[in-house]
């Protein structure tokens, strides 16, 4: 009893990725009022990745988007996250207050390759379809910091997609985020847990990420 009075809390592992951007200090922050005391311990991975980390025990958590059902796995959704389109800052279509899918069509799509995340690739990429052009093909390799920065140098005209969360953190001056025209492009933001009864931290941990989903994003229905 008095080895258990002292020892620290059990702390929570959480899978995550930058993407998420001011939704991850907001949970944390809500979490930390909830189980103060209780150490996060972030590890990041690619979308494939962060499932594997919660099957395997690496994990304890995961935030995922728009993921299947997976065996062993429960997803719980939180809230729908919005995209906005990243284009250079002297580009014509950077000085409206959004841009139409169809007026990108003639310009090539930085998009991180599809094995990489395929829910975001096939998003964007249907989309431009329902728009009635293909997407011009742009370059796949490297970091979301390195596309931003050849968009924003402005050697080969190009556009990307970050998620408005995260968009909002960023400090590219070189480049605009603008919102798309109406209906938008957005995917569901869920957190994965291992099946079964949950462990009394991961059920405050989910009802911190509840508690902080944006009030204007409203929850795409759980994955069963």
């Amino acid at each position: 009893r008095a080895r258990a009075a002292v020892a620290p809390p059990a702390g929570l592992r959480l899978a995550t990725s930058t993407g998420l951007g001011e939704h991850l200090e907001r949970v944390l922050a809500e979490f930390a009022v909830r189980a103060p005391g209780v150490p996060v311990e972030l590890v990041s991975g690619r979308a494939g990745e962060r499932i594997e980390q919660v099957v395997d025990g690496r994990a304890d958590a995961a935030f995922v988007r728009s993921m299947e059902p997976v065996p062993g796995v429960r997803i719980e959704p939180l809230w729908d996250d919005p995209l906005v389109a990243v284009l250079p800052a002297g580009h014509p279509l950077a000085a409206g207050p959004d841009v139409a899918l169809g007026d990108l069509a003639g310009l090539p799509l930085a998009i991180t390759a599809r094995r990489n995340n395929p829910a975001l690739v096939d998003l964007v990429v249907g989309a431009c379809h329902d728009a009635g052009f293909e997407p011009v093909p742009g370059p796949v390799e490297g970091s979301l910091q390195d596309r931003l920065a050849t968009i924003g140098a402005g050697v080969a005209r190009q556009w990307t997609v970050v998620y408005a969360a995260h968009a909002r953190v960023l400090r590219s001056p070189r480049v605009a985020f603008l919102p798309f025209r109406a209906p938008g492009l957005a995917l569901p933001t869920q957190l994965a847990l291992r099946s079964g009864e949950l462990a009394p931290v991961l059920d405050i941990f989910l009802a911190a990420c509840r508690s902080a989903a944006p009030a204007s994003a409203p929850v795409s229905p759980a994955a069963s």
